[in-house]
């Protein structure tokens, strides 16, 4: 018999805290995607690289559900809300579908392969569609689920030749999906599929500009005919069509990556932004695109429940904006060191019987003051960077220039001297960058105790 070794008192908490960080991920908090309940304003999921953030009263209480209490590890699932208030979540393994309170996840019936992405169906609370992929086949599948994700069915046959990263339902026609991805039969190219017949029949078209650095990911889709592309990479850009996809045109390209697209719930604005671009608006009838600030944003949602938007705490001043002027400004809804703490949870369920001892690690890195939250607002003025022209790219796009909007002016866009763009200072840039390398110490010095109880251990 191996007998059992005992630890000294001191190296048990700092044994537990390095695995419990190794649950939080390790990294600095991050958010990315936003949803909203189609049939209740008030409920709001947000997704981090640590979980996943609810609100039940429209961002006055934020709670953490933890990656294990899903069904996850060290993954950013996409996610959708259902009209019962349910979540689900795609996952390597399947499709992780939460009881109405979202206390209880487990895997939905039907599936059990590396899922790409989830959508809900528009006007059926309880029905989703799904994408997965088969690497080993080089083809994508779409599911459909009429029982809030409890059970899953092909929805016709597999896609070949086609990486799925994407998929939505048109607005105004459920039996009309799109997908998103890449094939790589003669070179690495994009890919959008359509059906307008449930999965019966598929037709495909090539994304222009997209390659094996720039992948098409589904922005909206309003109507049948109509939908946005938004592509990734070091410099974004956005496409449409109104003609399901024979041809898609830019409208929109960015400096530096794209990262949020939004349409406003009766569809007659677009909203996109990115990091390195700030925050840009249009009406979808025309598509001229006028720069209204230039705030770092991660991800845009615009639903009856409001304009959203998540950001970095320490790039916008919080994790949670809302806008009530269409994207001019965004009041704080969430300040990280303001989540409460794990959604409670009956005890026997998977959330509560995981997330309690998670949230130690998380807390950790969130921050604890929430008195303090919210003490500095970052300047929304573009930083210095060499202006490009502005204007048609030759087939009606816009050329983001660094100081300005598409045309030039207009009172959103930022100060431009002498060619190049100016940031307007901060009157709480200080007190910023001192609190940013106090964190940064501090987090360095448990780094390498956690180091050392990890070898320890």
């Amino acid at each position: 018999m191996v007998a059992a070794r005992l630890w000294p008192v001191s190296l048990v908490p700092l044994c537990l805290l390095w695995a419990r960080g190794a649950e939080a991920n390790g990294a600095f908090p991050a958010v990315s995607q936003f949803v909203t309940d189609p049939l209740d304003g008030s409920h709001l999921v947000l997704r981090s690289n640590f979980g996943l953030l609810t609100t039940r009263n429209q961002g006055k209480d934020w709670d953490l559900v933890c990656e294990g209490g899903v069904g996850y590890r060290d993954i950013e699932p996409a996610i959708a809300v259902l009209g019962d208030g349910s979540t689900i979540a795609a996952l390597d393994t399947g499709i992780a579908r939460s009881d109405g309170m979202q206390c209880d996840f487990a895997l939905g019936r039907g599936i059990a392969t590396y899922v790409a992405d989830v959508a809900r169906i528009p006007g059926a609370p309880r029905a989703a569609v799904a994408v997965s992929v088969d690497v080993s086949r080089n083809e994508s599948q779409v599911w459909r689920s009429l029982d809030s994700g409890q059970n899953w069915a092909t929805l016709g046959a597999p896609l070949s030749d086609l990486n799925a990263v994407t998929l939505d339902v048109a607005g105004d026609d459920a039996d009309t999906v799109y997908v998103s991805g890449s094939a790589d039969r003669s070179g690495v190219t994009g890919v959008l599929a359509r059906t307008s017949d449930a999965g019966l029949n598929w037709t495909r078209y090539d994304v222009p500009g997209a390659d094996k650095t720039s992948t098409p990911y589904i922005a909206a889709v309003p109507n049948a005919l109509t939908a946005y592309v938004r592509l990734s990479g070091a410099r974004g850009r956005l496409l449409v069509t109104r003609d399901g996809g024979a041809h898609l045109r830019t409208v929109l390209e960015f400096r530096g990556p794209f990262d949020g697209f939004a349409l406003s719930p009766d569809g007659t604005m677009a909203l996109a932004s990115g990091r390195a671009d700030g925050i840009w608006r249009a009406r979808a009838a025309t598509l001229d695109f006028e720069r209204l600030s230039c705030a770092k944003l991660r991800c845009l949602s615009w639903s009856v429940a409001g304009l959203f938007a998540c950001a970095d705490e320490f790039e916008a001043g919080f994790v949670v904006g809302e806008s009530r002027d269409q994207g001019e400004s965004f009041e704080p809804r969430l300040h990280s060191s303001c989540v409460r703490g794990p959604l409670a949870c009956p005890g026997l369920s998977s959330v509560g019987s995981v997330c309690p001892g998670a949230w130690p690690a998380v807390s950790e890195q969130l921050g604890t003051d929430c008195n303090a939250a919210g003490s500095f607002m970052p300047s929304t003025a573009c930083g210095s960077e060499e202006k490009s022209a502005a204007g048609a790219a030759g087939d009606g796009s816009v050329t983001l220039s660094a100081g300005g909007s598409a045309n030039g002016t207009g009172a959103g866009s930022c100060a431009v001297d002498r060619g190049r763009a100016r940031s307007k200072p901060s009157s709480s840039f200080a007190a910023l960058f001192a609190l940013s390398l106090s964190v940064i110490s501090r987090r360095g010095r448990k780094r390498r105790r956690r180091e050392w109880a990890r070898k320890q251990c």
